[in-house]
């Protein structure tokens, strides 16, 4: 299946490029080593759908960008600079920065069939995350998850890709275990795999470094097993299952393949008992970018020359299970606002996210939702995220989001009792991925006008809102 995407949506603050619009689309059939695939993407070709995800099929994923440690520090709004990129297509630059970070290659010398790039430019602790627009049902059974990825771990002080399944559409799925290990936005309710473990002696291969079940934002880490890794190298793929019940999780793997398509047969890397509070949940796929910039400055870590962003490469992505159809998503684009240095990136830069000014303004963020129909939907949530300053005087009880559509009444989301609890843990470094409830009556066909502001919420560094989904389920 061919995917793709295309330029951003409009802003009142910024010179957005993606078009947005609407998402949705049912999947079947063989594929991707099922028999009965309820998703496929084998990524032949760049989509003419485009949205947030670039050349992604943007009926098909929701793409977001995020780095959680001081988002609009240096009068940037969550900045991503320069990812250099090899070995992809003969049109593109040396150099990208989003809308260009995420591309359909052509097959290579590692990879015998075209495949998906992913370059995180953003740093401390970058992501750009991908969401499959289908849920993964797996209630009352095992469910399985395969994908092919370059699970490459040269030092996890540098990058690193993962599977995360959330029950919410929540952008940018993280965890946050220690301080700066990542701080990123906890899903309310998930499970993480985190492949950012690699073996003594054996360069570049890849293991589990954790599972994480989140339950009402509370952690349970299962490390993985010490020195169980395959192989992996730079550019190359491996063959990676991952297969999921509420009672149970083993994560597989393959060492990788020269030529990126014929896998030895996968091993066990880790498996746990878990808990899991959710039995129809959001798959996505994520590289980490923890800071590449900060440890590649010499071979400490093992670099032999600066890394300026973490690059990984995916194919064959899919899962098994009934499909689940009905709903229907549209997106608003990233700003794609360049500039210069930010605080922890010198030289030129690309912000995905817009600053969300306080409710006293008189003018709040006024952002555009193209191509939208509710028809016959029955609730209507916006999926967000949304970076606040934290730990300053005002208490985190106060700070206020307010949001509105099409100028009918504007609508408030404080913190709930769970997130709360989060934020008092001092491990989140401010980005969380937020739901917020939408009148369906308050759409209207086409363009919508969304706009944001907040209260209480401290503007020294000024929040900062991305990765806007509209998540319309039926009646």
């Amino acid at each position: 299946m061919s995917s793709t995407a295309a330029s951003a949506s409009v802003g009142s603050d910024s010179g957005g490029s993606s078009d947005g619009g609407e998402t949705g689309t049912v999947p079947g059939g063989p594929g991707c080593g099922f028999a009965s695939a309820a998703f496929c993407e084998t990524f032949d070709a760049p989509s003419d759908h485009r949205g947030r995800a670039v050349e992604l099929d943007a009926r098909r994923w929701s793409a977001a960008r995020g780095n959680p440690q001081l988002a609009t520090g240096n009068g940037r709004a969550i900045a991503a600079g320069p990812a250099t990129i090899t070995d992809c297509r003969n049109d593109l630059p040396s150099q990208v920065f989003p809308d260009q970070d995420t591309l359909v290659c052509d097959a290579n010398d590692d990879i015998a069939s075209p495949h998906l790039l992913m370059a995180v430019g953003a740093q401390n602790y970058g992501q750009n995350s991908y969401r499959i627009r289908q849920p993964f049902d797996f209630e009352g059974r095992t469910g399985t998850i395969v994908f092919d990825a370059e699970g490459y771990v040269l030092n996890g002080l540098l990058g690193w890709i993962s599977l995360e399944i959330t029950e919410d559409p929540t952008p940018l799925p993280s965890f946050a275990i220690l301080g700066n290990d990542e701080g990123g936005p906890v899903p309310r309710n998930g499970m993480q795999v985190q492949f950012q473990a690699s073996c003594p002696g054996q360069l570049g291969s890849v293991g589990v470094r954790f599972i994480d079940v989140s339950s009402n934002y509370h952690d349970e880490v299962f490390p993985g097993p010490e020195f169980t890794c395959v192989a992996g190298a730079k550019g190359k793929l491996n063959h990676f299952e991952v297969r999921v019940s509420q009672q149970h999780v083993e994560v597989y793997g393959s060492p990788y393949a020269d030529d990126g398509v014929s896998f030895e047969p996968a091993v066990l890397l880790h498996a746990v008992d878990v808990a899991l509070p959710f039995s129809r949940g959001w798959v996505h796929l994520t590289t980490h970018n923890h800071a590449t910039i900060k440890y590649s400055q010499d071979d400490a870590y093992g670099a032999t020359e600066v890394i300026d962003a973490w690059v990984t490469r995916w194919d064959n992505v899919g899962f098994d299970g009934p499909v689940i159809d009905g709903g229907r998503e549209f997106e608003v684009g990233d700003a794609l606002v360049a500039g210069t240095d930010a605080w922890n990136i010198p030289g030129p830069v690309m912000d995905v996210g817009y600053r969300v000014p306080d409710f006293a303004d008189a003018t709040p963020l006024t952002l555009t939702m193209p191509g939208v129909d509710a028809s016959g939907m029955g609730r209507a949530r916006l999926a967000v995220s949304m970076w606040y300053l934290l730990g300053q005087d005002v208490p985190h009880e106060q700070y206020v989001l307010h949001y509105r559509v099409n100028e009918h009444g504007w609508h408030e989301r404080s913190f709930d009792a769970d997130e709360l609890a989060l934020l008092a843990t001092g491990l989140i470094q401010g980005e969380l991925g937020q739901m917020l409830e939408l009148p369906v009556d308050e759409l209207q066909a086409g363009d919508n006008t969304l706009q944001f502001a907040t209260s209480g919420v401290p503007q020294s560094y000024p929040p900062a809102i991305s990765a806007i989904d509209l998540v319309l389920a039926p009646g």
